[in-house]
């Protein structure tokens, strides 16, 4: 069964860790509008890519967020 992994790091180090089945994720990222699609396509995740492209599955995503006024670094990947 994939699995989409979501990893928190601040200033370099890692802070959270969040395992999720890769199928509910898929049947809600049907649900996203084109708008959201495009914005975290901007922000550096590709949502099909990351849950439908095998060949993409060992390639994590990086995305560089804001959370309370604290820069943080998410990196998103899927394992098989």
């Amino acid at each position: 069964m994939s699995t989409v992994i979501i990893e928190k790091y601040v200033d370099g180090i890692w802070v959270e860790k969040i395992q999720l089945p890769a199928a509910p994720l898929r049947f809600l990222a049907g649900l996203l509008p084109d708008r959201a699609r495009h914005d975290l396509r901007r922000h550096g995740l590709d949502v099909e890519a990351l849950l439908y492209d095998a060949s993409s599955s060992s390639d994590p995503h990086w995305m560089d967020i804001e959370e309370k006024k604290v820069a943080k670094r998410i990196r998103i990947s899927r394992r098989d």
